[in-house]
């Protein structure tokens, strides 16, 4: 009984951690859900911007697929999110295996653990926990340093937000460029559209980045919730099962103490008569 009282006392503490831990990541994902629908307008804009922008102006190397692969995997810093990471980590290496020389950008502690064996350009662990335009703009820079003028394929592998309880893992291919030309009206540019296309080019793909972390770190967080309400709902099944075990073990004790009682009074009426 003892033992069992003991692994009652272990599983209620659990559970106090996994709730603690539960209203925690809900508390965070109302806060990035907040940022999130600030940050939609903006976007929406910088895509809006970027639809103006003829194909022209651009280097054509931003056009070509080239023979060399960069993959940027993007993750979480922790765990406790269920099947989360792996699944992301899953999709990463479907696409490596079928990649040209693939090179790496790692995003998050759980990616660096994993591929930190491979050919790995940049590694950012706890890189941001809500998305801004400086984090964005870092992993361009390192992707227009790995191009350096030449043709190449880059594809982000993160997280899908699609609902409370599905997060799942998508490829998004960010180079080469297909741009859809529209009808659009002329322009005069100040300055020239040749000097400010790649700037605005800059900025599309940041924008975009930043739109694949918000995603990843939204379904994070409702993957930790969901698993810590798992955890809590089994702690307290195990509880209950415990407590059961417990009572009938006492229960047990109990008779077995009663019928020593009784079995010792019915030996003594013997001895007596």
């Amino acid at each position: 009984m003892l033992q069992i009282k003991r692994k009652i006392n272990a599983t209620q503490s659990l559970m106090k951690i996994t709730r603690a831990m539960e209203m925690v990541a809900r508390a965070k994902v109302r806060k990035i859900e907040s940022e999130y629908q600030k940050f939609k307008p903006f976007y929406d804009e910088v895509k809006r911007l970027w639809a103006l922008v003829p194909a022209e102006s651009l280097d054509p190397i931003f056009f070509e697929e080239g023979n060399r692969d960069l993959i940027v995997v993007i993750t979480s810093d922790m765990g406790l999110c269920g099947s989360f990471n792996s699944e992301i980590l899953r999709e990463a290496e479907r696409v490596i295996s079928e990649s040209r020389d693939p090179h790496l950008i790692l995003v998050g502690l759980k990616a660096i653990n994993h591929f930190k064996d491979g050919k790995v350009l940049k590694m950012y662990d706890r890189f941001y926990e809500i998305p801004d335009f400086r984090n964005g703009s870092t992993i361009v820079e390192d992707i227009l340093n790995f191009l350096d003028g030449k043709p190449a394929r880059v594809r982000v592998i993160f997280s899908r937000f699609k609902n409370v309880l599905i997060q799942r893992p998508e490829v998004h291919e960010l180079l080469p460029i297909k741009k859809e030309e529209k009808k659009r009206e002329d322009f005069e540019y100040e300055p020239r559209l040749e000097q400010i296309a790649p700037l605005i080019f800059h900025y599309y793909l940041s924008a975009t980045l930043m739109e694949l972390m918000f995603q990843t770190k939204i379904g994070e967080y409702y993957a930790r919730q969901n698993a810590m309400k798992n955890a809590t709902d089994n702690a307290q099944e195990v509880i209950r099962e415990l407590t059961l075990a417990y009572n009938k073990a006492r229960q047990a004790s109990i008779t077995q103490e009663l019928i020593e009682i009784v079995t010792g009074a019915e030996a003594l009426k013997e001895i007596e008569k």
